[in-house]
């Protein structure tokens, strides 16, 4: 994006060495997706800038409700950290697009977050790169690509600003308005760590520094075994069963 500046927006026709997280590289074809960047300016409040990927991504939960209309009503929704799901015809929720946010600062100091979204709108079947993956076609809606810009910018746009402005009490109202659409919280999750090791858990709920808290299978929220993972500390957080999830928003 060049020097870094507040309220800047790029949006890519085609993509062909884009980078998730990890340093994950994917492609998609010419005009077939969302591939966008937007510098936002940071709060005041630097103990909630770990949640920016989870604000961007609520945000854009959002935008994707605003262009699907009543169709897309409980067949949107996000999983911790970065991901954006819908739920295909089959009933199977698929992973539709993912968030990577990058703090920076201004040439004047001031600090921001390159929120960077991806989003699968046209692409058919054999297009995407696996079985777990699918499109807003795919899924049942052919919506224009440029709406989805439209309403993604309008929406996260908005977000940062209010988020910006917001106090203590607004703030914890946008992390309950998160969780309220984390399709991951409740659901059995494998927890891969960068030891290679994998530990089925069940995700009881995202703290206040937006790490997932988890529990050993039947065991209460409230477990003396409960563990808070930030997104340092796993490669992949997957749902068990992507079949059978509480509905989205």
């Amino acid at each position: 994006m060049g020097k870094p500046q507040p309220w800047a927006l790029v949006a890519a026709h085609l993509q062909t060495s884009g980078r998730g997280r990890l340093t994950r590289s994917w492609q998609v074809p010419a005009g077939s997706a969302v591939t966008m960047s937007m510098t936002l300016p940071l709060p005041a409040d630097g103990t909630t800038w770990g949640w920016a990927p989870l604000f961007v991504g609520d945000a854009v939960r959002g935008a994707l409700v605003d262009v699907l209309g009543d169709k897309g009503v409980g067949r949107v929704g996000t999983k911790w950290p970065n991901d954006l799901l819908v739920r295909d015809p089959d009933g199977t929720w698929r992973k539709v697009g993912g968030i990577l946010c990058q703090m920076t600062r201004s040439a004047d100091g001031t600090p921001l977050v390159v929120a960077g979204v991806g989003l699968n709108v046209s692409q058919e079947r054999e297009e995407l790169p696996v079985e777990t993956a699918t499109s807003l076609r795919c899924a049942g809606y052919d919506i224009r690509r440029e709406a989805v810009i439209e309403a993604v910018a309008a929406r996260v746009m908005a977000s940062a600003v209010t988020w910006g402005r917001a106090s203590r009490h607004e703030v914890a109202a946008l992390r309950k308005r998160m969780r309220d659409h984390c399709l991951t919280i409740g659901a059995d999750v494998d927890i891969h760590t960068p030891d290679g090791a994998v530990h089925r858990r069940c995700a009881t709920g995202i703290d206040d520094e937006g790490r997932l808290e988890a529990v050993p299978l039947g065991e209460q929220a409230d477990s003396p075994n409960r563990m808070a993972y930030s997104v340092a500390d796993i490669v992949h957080a997957r749902l068990h069963r992507s079949d059978d999830l509480r509905t989205g928003q």
